[in-house]
């Protein structure tokens, strides 16, 4: 049993002791203390960069509670007056205190928060490659990829939630912002790989399934995120005909970005979110893209005349026994038979390079006959052959069975579609007898048309849908009678069929 006398006394000491205990915590951390002074308080390394004992390396390993007791988590410094914001205020050049600074002064590593350097880190990886202009693209920021604080303790910045002021994980999560996104941007940390960014081909007609691995190297090449050429098709838009038919160079539309060699002259012009065209020579595009027949000599035709019909061929054809070449300048200059034809006899004219049906995949001109060659005029790739066609016989008392070969010669002479005087039980109407009885010529039914000599006078009257009827003693043809016949003639007016 204690007596009263000696409780009174231990109370006392208890007394004396919270006195000294307090007092003692008032010197210590008291405003009029001189913080650089405190004993003990931290090592004498505690700010240098380069030492073990290095703050940072102390917060990224136990976070910054305890260090709240003396400093306060407000900018003023709490008790002692020396604040982490006196030294992480706004601006990267504050960030190297506890990460990066080696290669640059970002901020991004090396050097990482336990002090990796090597860009086989997870830590390190390829932020340098990505910060620092590269032979390709210009130096992204930081908050491509992450949230940038603007200070030490701005939300999500130190992980310091959990109780006890453990770090959660000090990882730098990955939030993507502006062209780094390109709608579905992944971070996948145990492959260390980055999928459906834009930056890495996720875009319209881009590499989309490009998943570059943050360790590895050699992976942002020219042609890793789109192609350049080698197969075309992959792109967006019209550029396998830019580059696959018109044999157009990427700097033939891409001036201010790229050269002929593929190198990038303009860093801020590529990986920047757009599609920047500028024009190398502008009379490359008025070669396909202007007007008039001229314009389709940018590909194919040019050698005979300028109707844009071969030769030239697509691959480079010449010859008029090759299928590209044929006939074609035959009926396009016309010959001693006929007037020039038009393409658009034979065939559908695009008004424009890129119209429906111009640029196939086969690269064949498709047979689309006009009405000049009549409704049953067709055409056989396999044999070259034209059948059933007005302009080689398709009429009324003319040659039906007649098939010219489209490489052949010399398939287009007089008599070749119809008669001229030696079977004229094969032509239609009255003519027979007027030939073969009246031993009548050509001439004298069709004198603006033919001559005695069976020599066409005026081509554009000859093979054009119409028969031409002029008498040569005179009288008229209407409706298929004959009326006005002078009286040297045999008749007066009669009915040709």
């Amino acid at each position: 049993m204690i007596r009263p006398r000696y409780r009174q006394h231990i109370t006392q000491l208890w007394l004396m002791a919270c006195a000294l205990i307090a007092a003692t915590l008032t010197h210590g951390c008291s405003t009029e203390r001189n913080p650089t002074t405190l004993p003990g308080a931290h090592p004498e390394s505690w700010m240098d960069e380069e030492s073990p004992d290095f703050h940072g390396r102390f917060v990224s390993l136990d976070g910054t509670v305890s260090c709240a007791h003396c400093h306060g988590i407000d900018e003023p410094g709490g008790r002692v007056g020396v604040a982490c914001v006196d030294c992480h205020g706004p601006g990267s050049s504050n960030c190297i205190a506890c990460h990066g600074g080696l290669d640059n002064i970002t901020g991004a590593p090396p050097y990482g928060l336990r002090g990796e350097t090597s860009d086989t880190t997870l830590a390190v990886g390829a932020h340098t490659t990505h910060l620092d202009a590269s032979s390709i693209a210009a130096p992204l920021s930081c908050n491509a990829c992450h949230i940038v604080p603007l200070f030490l303790f701005s939300p999500t910045h130190l992980d310091l939630s959990p109780p006890g002021g453990q770090p959660l994980d000090s990882i730098a999560e990955i939030t993507w912002h502006g062209i780094a996104d390109g709608g579905n941007a992944v971070w996948n940390r145990s492959s260390r790989t980055c999928a459906g960014t834009y930056c890495h081909g996720s875009f319209t007609g881009g590499n989309a399934n490009n998943a570059p691995i943050w360790t590895g190297t050699g992976q942002a090449t020219c042609g890793s995120c789109h192609d350049v050429g080698s197969d075309p098709a992959q792109l967006q838009w019209k550029h396998e005909y830019h580059i696959e038919t018109a044999g157009l160079l990427c700097a033939d539309c891409h001036a201010s970005v790229i050269d002929t060699e593929h190198n990038i002259i303009d860093l801020t012009l590529h990986v920047n979110g757009r599609a920047d065209t500028l024009r190398r020579d502008p009379s490359i595009c008025d070669v396909c893209h202007g007007s008039g027949p001229e314009v389709c000599v940018g590909c194919h035709g040019g050698v005979d005349n300028l109707t844009g019909a071969p030769p030239l061929g697509l691959r480079g054809e010449t010859s008029a026994d090759q299928l590209a070449v044929g006939a074609h300048t035959l009926h396009m200059e016309g010959g001693t038979l006929a007037d020039a034809f038009a393409c658009s006899d034979c065939h559908k004219v695009p008004s424009s390079l890129i119209d429906d049906g111009h640029l196939g995949l086969d690269s064949i001109a498709e047979m689309t006959f006009s009405p000049l060659a009549g409704p049953s005029a067709s055409w056989t790739r396999s044999t070259a052959t034209c059948s059933s066609i007005y302009c080689h016989g398709s009429f009324a008392g003319g040659n039906m069975s007649n098939s010219p070969v489209w490489t052949g010669f010399d398939q287009a002479d007089c008599g070749s579609c119809h008669d001229v005087g030696s079977n004229p039980n094969s032509l239609s109407g009255q003519h027979r007898d007027h030939i073969q009885e009246e031993n009548l010529d050509c001439i004298e039914c069709h004198v603006s048309v033919v001559s005695r000599q069976l020599s066409i006078i005026d081509k554009k009257l000859h093979v054009d849908g119409l028969k031409t009827v002029a008498f040569l003693k005179g009288g008229t043809y209407q409706s298929g009678s004959c009326s006005g016949l002078n009286s040297t003639s045999c008749h007066g007016t009669e009915d040709w069929w």
